[in-house]
């Protein structure tokens, strides 16, 4: 079982240092946990617990990926080891691409989650996960195992999004490259669930491969974070609360990540 949370309002948080009964026996159970944090936070990378051993680092818009790659060389100086984001619309081209997965080889990257990225418009040439793929720089800086997002509850930036997943998994299925799905951290528990269970079906179906997925759920935060998060990773949370729509805020008011965590179900 893996899950992927992000951060909360401060990495010394009571509630994130000192797990609940609950959590501790998925620790005991061996659960496999991951943390995201952006790279300006990477000052507390000291403070995360023991049991996180894999960091994924947001590229948000905005940011350069110096900021990545800095972030990046910490993580892994501390022996954890680094899962940077690599945003596609980012890139001015494959020459600014390749600038930064050199700079990513250097830090000791070889794997790394894969995104469109949340400018709504390309920086460039390379507009989505796909074009950088093509590109054939990543083998060349020794990055060859990626992740690449789900999303269990849409994606109001891709209205095709399961296919869009399947486009990715066929393509490095053919080309022998490990891959695993990481999605946005979720607030349907039901709706994830499903999902989970059709998105392994399809893979395993048409690919004849047992993907592994790995389900966001966002920490402890006061409302205000977790909507501001929300915006920078693009969940359809988001999306809820500006249209107004059944149960957006309120599954943000009364989000409990432990909650959240006991009902996710259909793990391998």
């Amino acid at each position: 079982m893996e899950i992927l949370t992000t951060i909360s309002d401060s990495l010394e948080s009571d509630r994130f240092m000192e797990p609940s009964d609950d959590l501790q026996e998925n620790i005991k159970q061996n659960t496999t946990w991951s943390m995201e944090i952006l790279p300006h936070n990477i000052a507390e990378v000291s403070l995360i617990p023991e049991f996180i051993n894999e960091i994924y680092i947001t590229m948000i818009p905005g940011a350069t990926c110096w900021e990545t790659i800095e972030a990046a060389q910490q993580i892994q100086a501390v022996g954890k080891q680094a899962v940077p984001h690599i945003a596609a619309r980012s890139f001015t081209g494959a020459e600014d691409l390749e600038e930064c997965l050199s700079g990513l080889q250097s830090a000791g990257i070889k794997r790394a989650l894969l995104i469109g990225g949340g400018l709504s418009e390309p920086t460039g040439s390379i507009s989505c996960v796909m074009d950088m793929l093509k590109t054939g720089l990543f083998a060349k800086y020794g990055i060859n195992a990626f992740d690449f997002a789900g999303h269990p509850e849409g994606n109001p930036d891709d209205l095709d999004t399961d296919n869009s997943v399947l486009e990715k998994a066929s393509w490095l299925r053919k080309n022998k490259i490990k891959f695993s799905i990481v999605t946005q951290w979720t607030l349907d528990v039901a709706k994830t669930n499903d999902w989970i269970i059709k998105t392994k079906e399809i893979i395993k179906e048409k690919l004849d491969y047992k993907v592994t997925l790995k389900i966001g759920v966002a920490g402890p935060a006061k409302l205000t974070t977790l909507i501001n998060y929300a915006k920078i990773c693009g969940v359809s949370a988001t999306t809820l609360i500006v249209k107004n729509k059944k149960l957006g805020l309120t599954k943000l008011i009364k989000h409990n990540p432990t909650e959240i965590i006991k009902g996710l179900e259909h793990f391998d």
